[in-house]
């Protein structure tokens, strides 16, 4: 070994074996710049593999070349196995691996195992609901037995007429009200003789209205031929007028009972407001979607959906393509303005691009201050023209704070296309990442697209 290589062989096994490494060149080798150059794309390999080790598999990779490839390919095969695990976690057990050899022969033998488990506990779910069916049966015809003998017509009325839930009977065979407590004045502004006087049709919209009707007569076509009525109970959430035109969403039990007097079959229902519950349900659903800053998709519904549509460019061929954009210089917008200011640019910029947006189209904001968006039935020139759209647009967004300094907004965009043969939305994410980064080295506020 030449002794004039010794100290830089010594300073690369120290990188490459050392925790406690510098990060950067030492200074008594700034004079070799190539050692120098060699030692710091090392680091940043170095500092790239220790991410992914930790667990970061956000961390921008900006260095290029063969191994910097490599490592990228890691870290977006690891993303895409995170997000396999994310599907599988809410019940998808459709995932397949096939780029990590004996480990993807394991964790598919796993997503097998689960599924073929979670076929068995729906089996057996269905077998104890059928049971539960059952037992309800039994309980309601001996609730039913009880309350006949125990207690009278006025205690009956009494205690439905003074609770919150509507009570109701329907003749099947004229489908009009026979009773409804008082409550309904509550629920739907009517008084009961105004929905004894009215059709069934005036109690439910028209497709409700439709659909009990089509199961009234299924039923009594049974009944008449001898088979019985419905056993059991049914649920069901039907959206119901109310007198002032608006309406309100109810949650409605039903009971198929035979009137002990007339013979005739009757509906026994019972009916109850779940507007605060719909709502909360709604409210669930936004969080789960959607960013609160921004208001576009967050990362991970933006990603499921674009996943869906890549599976659907493998069924039918459209042409797909994705956008990914970063805002120039977001730190310095923060540092200079506040980060009450960068999150009013966030804000402009999300509604920039959405008011470009076809309704078919998706805008996601995958974090920080970087968003995706996904053009569906679009190729690459029409996209590269939608992204030129895109980018003039942020240019002209007018922003000012309190005080009325200006803030200049611009933004850098990478494009690619859906490749037809063998393409993820892993390849598609990493195309766009390298056009972004074209983007941002050639000087920002500008768009590349990488085919």
């Amino acid at each position: 070994m030449s002794a004039d290589l010794g100290p830089a062989l010594a300073l690369l096994h120290r990188l490459i074996n050392d925790k406690n490494a510098p990060e950067n060149c030492p200074e008594h080798f700034a004079a070799d710049s190539e050692l120098c150059r060699l030692y710091d794309d090392l680091a940043k390999i170095r500092q790239a593999f220790i991410a992914l080790a930790a667990g970061d598999l956000d961390r921008r990779i900006t260095l290029k070349g063969y191994l910097a490839g490599v490592v990228k390919t890691l870290q977006a095969n690891l993303k895409h196995l995170t997000w396999q695990t994310q599907m599988i976690a809410s019940g998808d057990f459709s995932q397949r691996l096939d780029f990590m050899g004996d480990f993807s022969k394991a964790f598919n033998s796993m997503t097998e195992q689960l599924a073929s488990s979670s076929r068995i506990i729906r089996e057996k779910e269905a077998e104890l609901q059928a049971i539960n069916a059952g037992l309800s049966q039994e309980i309601a015809a001996r609730r039913q037995a009880q309350a006949a003998l125990a207690e009278s017509e006025a205690h009956y009325r009494n205690l439905t007429e003074n609770m919150q839930d509507v009570v109701w009977v329907l003749d099947a065979g004229t489908l009009r009200f026979t009773y409804i407590s008082p409550s309904v004045v509550q629920l739907r502004g009517y008084r009961p003789e105004e929905i004894l006087a009215a059709p069934l049709e005036a109690a439910l919209t028209a497709a409700s209205a439709a659909e009990v009707r089509a199961m009234v007569d299924a039923a009594l076509v049974e009944y008449r031929a001898g088979r019985g009525l419905p056993a059991g109970y049914t649920t069901a959430e039907v959206e119901q007028p109310c007198k002032d035109g608006s309406s309100v969403w109810t949650e409605v039990v039903t009971h198929w009972v035979v009137n002990d007097r007339s013979g005739a079959p009757e509906v026994h229902g019972v009916t109850r407001d779940i507007t605060e519950r719909r709502a909360f349900q709604e409210e669930l659903r936004r969080q789960a979607t959607i960013d609160e800053l921004t208001g576009t998709f967050n990362r991970r519904h933006f990603l499921a959906g674009a996943e869906m549509e890549v599976h659907r460019c493998v069924r039918h061929g459209p042409p797909l393509s994705l956008l990914m954009l970063d805002i120039d210089h977001f730190k310095q917008v923060n540092d200079t303005f506040g980060h009450a200011v960068g999150d009013l640019a966030l804000q402009a910029v999300a509604a920039a691009l959405t008011r470009l947006l076809r309704r078919t189209d998706s805008l996601g904001r995958l974090g920080g201050e970087e968003f995706a968006l996904l053009l569906v039935e679009t190729d690459l020139g029409t996209a590269e023209v939608v992204a030129e759209r895109f980018r003039a647009e942020v240019a002209a967004i007018d922003l000012h704070t309190d005080d009325g300094r200006p803030v200049p907004l611009r933004v850098s965009i990478g494009v690619t296309e859906y490749r037809p043969v063998a393409d993820t939305m892993s390849m598609m994410l990493f195309r766009a990442d390298q056009g972004l980064y074209q983007a941002k080295k050639g000087g920002r506020n500008r768009v590349v697209s990488v085919p």
